[in-house]
């Protein structure tokens, strides 16, 4: 469901979700390559985990909510997210600006498809999701 404000510009496009709830948690690592894999569909659920270890970036579940995007739409929303929410990190009420800047910076870079990274969705109600182009073949990509 999306909603938007027209007076004050509020957005929201979290997916609610429904069913059953699975027996096992499910872990799903996929391993950026090219620049094509930003294209990538992607369920990321609001009790999932997100893991960039490259960057040192952990997203406790919760914190986006739930979406289904792109792999450049999740990047983008992470960034804009942490840029939005963070405004103490920014101006002069930091202490180390550069270093929030940068970390910023690298989840650009990544947005860009410039840096191979691998991105883990660790979800214990197993409801996460990443396209596979191969299917019904295994995606080397993909690691469950």
């Amino acid at each position: 469901m999306a909603f938007s404000c027209e007076k004050c510009g509020y957005k929201n496009t979290e997916i609610k979700q429904g069913g059953g709830i699975s027996e096992k948690a499910t872990k799903i690592t996929f391993d950026f390559t090219e620049e094509r894999d930003l294209c990538r569909d992607v369920f990321k659920s609001d009790t999932a985990e997100l893991i960039i270890p490259e960057i040192d970036l952990e997203l406790a579940s919760g914190t986006l909510g739930s979406m289904y995007t792109t792999m450049e739409g999740l990047i983008d929303k992470i960034h804009s997210e942490l840029d939005k929410v963070n405004p103490f990190a920014k101006g002069d009420s930091s202490n180390d600006r550069g270093a929030y800047k940068d970390f910023l910076e690298k989840l650009l870079v990544l947005k860009e498809g410039k840096k191979p990274f691998t991105l883990i969705l660790d979800d214990p109600l197993s409801n996460c999701f990443i396209y596979n182009p191969n299917a019904p073949q295994d995606d080397p990509k993909i690691h469950v």
